[in-house]
This record gives structure tokens, sequence and C-alpha cells, in this order.
């Protein structure tokens, strides 16, 4: 087995540690001839992630100093269908009665291959 394997296997542990069913539905938006755009919206099938709360420490320009900032992240399989926020696409799921969207996907990677996905989420407060 390679180490990337072994590396996907442990993930996929860490996922199922603590699991969450997510269907995502993605707006796709598509430039027009008006110079506008059109937006399709689909639903993909259910995935199983891992969500959960990390501290982040950012600089505050107010302050001149870093705080602590709690952000919303998921762990997802290398092969999970979910795409970062761009002009293209918005990708938004339900979990534990919260709306929330995907800010930034990162492919995890080892020996080429990606391990695993971490995304940064944001709930949607209306």
């Amino acid at each position: 087995m390679q180490a990337y394997e072994s590396a996907r296997n442990a993930q996929s542990k860490i996922i199922a540690d603590n699991p969450a069913s997510i269907v995502i539905t993605r707006i796709t938006r598509t430039a027009d001839s008006a110079g506008g755009w059109s937006e399709a919206t689909s639903t993909l099938s259910a995935q199983t992630v891992r969500i959960y709360a990390k501290n982040k420490r950012v600089l505050d320009n107010a302050s001149g100093g870093f705080v602590t900032k709690k952000v919303s992240k998921m762990l997802a399989l290398y092969n999970a269908n979910i795409e970062s926020e761009d002009e293209t696409y918005l990708d938004k799921f339900t979990y534990d009665g919260k709306t929330y969207k995907v800010n930034y996907v990162e492919n995890v990677t080892m020996q080429g291959y990606t391990v695993f996905k971490e995304v940064e989420i944001e709930e949607i407060v209306s």
C-alpha cells in the first residue's frame, strides 16, 4: 500500500468517527450575452463529511495585533464533489438546522495525489 493510500484510509476513519451526511445544492453561474449572469441550480448526491470548529489567529487591522476567530471547517474524502466559491460556483448545504456555504476547498496532497479535502465553510445567517 502506498503512503497516500494509507493517508486516505486514515482520513476516512477520522470522518467516520463523527460523520455528517450533507446534500450540496450547487449554483452554477454562466456569463450571458447581455453582460450579466444566468444561474442554474443542481442538487448533488449525499456525501459524508466531518464538520468541526477551529480557532484561527488573524491579524486585526484596527488593533494592529492578532485576534482569535472561530471558523467552521469540514473534512471530506479525496473524491468529494465540493467546489470553492468563485465567479462560477456557489455550493450550499444544510446541516443540524443551519445553512452553510462553501468558501474555500483545499486539496491536501501527498505524492502528487489528493488525500483529502479541507473545506472552510460559513454559516449563512438570514
